[in-house]
């Protein structure tokens, strides 16, 4: 069970919740049921709330001893695609969580996505009320406990202005709210929506890394954890950018 559940969530972040043109692109059956791929792209493709989506790309990384097999990237390795490449405006890191989300006595799972701080502005998505994450708030093993909810949770909360600045436990642990995501925000994928934003710098002692069965640090290269989305340079196309990388 919990390797299908593996499974399928590998499967889930290469499907985003926008029209993306894929670095590396996976080709798709082209005798698919009409049904089925009505679901789907309700599921998977529904309109996006991001500014300008056909400018972004999503990366993957290729086995080279398996040619088949494509995975995430390290934190070290997103830096250094997002400092030295030269197609991208930006570029942003996620990956998500399956956390224990308690408060008011309650716990419950629920998923988070764990982000770069530059994730809210390389999806131009503006926050409905207080800030996104700091760039110190990024670093790995830093101890920032500061997290953002999504509308519908500020929703449950009968929108109370209070819920900013208020903390929730994640895992046992106290997280300070410093933000609510826009209304219809769902992420990066439409069937996992995440009900809480976590930074990077907390990655190692939440996460459940869905990527791999043995866990690793998010400071160790070798590391496949994350999922890295590119918004591209204005002018700049897709074809032009896959021999740049």
């Amino acid at each position: 069970m919990v390797q299908d559940l593996r499974f399928a969530v590998r499967q889930l972040f290469k499907a985003l919740g926008f029209t993306i043109a894929a670095v590396t692109v996976l080709a798709l059956g082209i005798g698919v049921n009409t049904a089925v791929f009505s679901l789907v792209n309700t599921l998977f493709f529904a309109p996006p709330a991001y500014a300008k989506p056909h400018e972004m790309v999503q990366l993957f990384s290729q086995d080279k001893k398996d040619p088949k097999k494509f995975r995430g990237f390290s934190y070290p390795t997103y830096l250094d695609i997002r400092e030295q490449n030269t197609v991208f405006s930006d570029a942003m890191s996620f990956n998500l969580a399956l956390i224990g989300l308690g408060q008011k006595g309650d716990t419950r799972r629920a998923f988070a996505a764990i982000v770069s701080s530059n994730y809210f502005s390389v999806l131009g998505v503006p926050l409905t009320r207080g800030r996104a994450f700091l760039p110190e708030e990024e670093t790995p093993g830093r101890d920032a406990p500061v997290a953002i909810v999504s509308y519908s949770y500020w929703l449950k909360h009968d929108l109370d202005p209070s819920v900013l600045g208020s903390q929730l436990l994640i895992n046992g642990r106290p997280f300070t709210i410093v933000g609510i995501t826009p209304k219809g925000f769902a992420g990066t994928l439409q069937i996992l929506s995440p009900e809480v934003w976590l930074p990077m710098s907390v990655y190692d002692q939440v996460a459940n890394d869905f990527g791999s069965k043995n866990r690793t640090a998010m400071d160790d290269r070798n590391g496949t954890q994350l999922r890295i989305i590119g918004r591209l340079k204005p002018g700049m196309t897709t074809a032009a950018a896959k021999p740049a990388l």
